[in-house]
């Protein structure tokens, strides 16, 4: 499998994992890279992501968050050579809920950083930077403050 279509791979997880609540595997790509939105603290490890990532996502009886996450835009700058690659994309979440019809809710910019460990790419890092934002209250718990928690999934 080539570099391109094994990062691709990982990307493709990023979504399906939460669309699907496998949560476990939505940790797996981050227990050894960290993951950044703008004003939070940086998340690193299985801890941590799932405490202030997971923990907050809204589960509905059907054991889903309802959401699908839609990646487009999708540009990596690969070095084979280096083990070492950077990729940028857009994540546009889409939710319905039995309260809340089909709509976007969310949209960002996603900056990644990849390498190659032990013969396999994973995430190094991920940050995420804000674009536009709708009703996020039926996706994610809101904060101790009463406002949207920062890290949107």
């Amino acid at each position: 499998m080539t570099a391109h279509a094994e990062i691709m791979k990982l990307l493709n997880r990023y979504c399906r994992a939460i669309d699907t609540a496998k949560f476990d595997s939505f940790v797996d790509l981050y227990e050894k890279a960290t993951w950044t939105t703008p004003g939070a603290p940086i998340f690193k490890g299985r801890e941590e992501i799932t405490k202030q990532i997971i923990e907050r996502i809204i589960l509905y009886e059907d054991g889903t968050p309802r959401t699908k996450h839609v990646m487009t835009n999708v540009d990596l700058d690969i070095n084979e050579a280096d083990g070492t690659a950077q990729g940028q994309r857009y994540i546009t979440i889409f939710q319905a809920t039995e309260n809340l019809p089909i709509q976007a809710i969310f949209s960002a910019h996603y900056f990644d950083v990849f390498v190659k460990d032990d013969g396999h790419w994973r995430f190094q890092s991920t940050r995420m930077e804000y674009a536009l934002m709708g009703d996020m209250t039926h996706h994610i718990r809101l904060d101790e403050n009463g406002g949207e928690h920062v890290a949107a999934g």
